[in-house]
């Protein structure tokens, strides 16, 4: 639950993308972890090798992994939906859309859009009062 107890929060989410059945083979994944202090809580670790990486790592005691590092995707409130994640796998085809698999997309995206701004209004009553004002409401 929201901190006033009134909505449902999600806690934790992944959403990994793997090239097979037994998910041994990650080619990367979205993660969001709520309170997280080290690294911001929406983010995505890609898996692979990376010479930029390997070059800033060289004069580092901690040497880490491209898997290790934390790229953060929009924060808790306007990160990546599961939309997101599909429309991306469509376009770069690594997967295959049914047809008319973009309005369910689409629809499913607005959903999603819409609830996150009325958690962000809910935070931030100054700033809807500030733009209605603006708009001569």
């Amino acid at each position: 639950m929201d901190k006033e107890a009134r909505y449902l929060t999600v806690h934790s989410s992944y959403c990994g993308i793997f090239s097979d059945e037994d998910l041994a083979t990650c080619l990367c994944h979205f993660d969001f972890e709520r309170e997280k202090e080290q690294y911001t809580a929406a983010h995505l670790q890609v898996h692979g090798a990376s010479p930029a990486l390997e070059a800033l790592n060289r004069d580092s005691d901690a040497r880490r992994t491209l898997d290790k590092l934390h790229f953060p995707v929009g924060g808790k409130r306007f990160r990546p939906s599961l939309e997101d994640i599909i429309e991306f796998l469509v376009a770069e085809r690594l997967a295959e859309a049914k047809q008319g698999y973009d309005k369910v997309l689409e629809a499913g995206r607005e959903r999603f859009q819409i609830k996150q701004l009325r958690a962000a209004m809910r935070r931030h009553p100054e700033v809807v009062e500030e733009f209605l004002r603006e708009q001569g409401r």
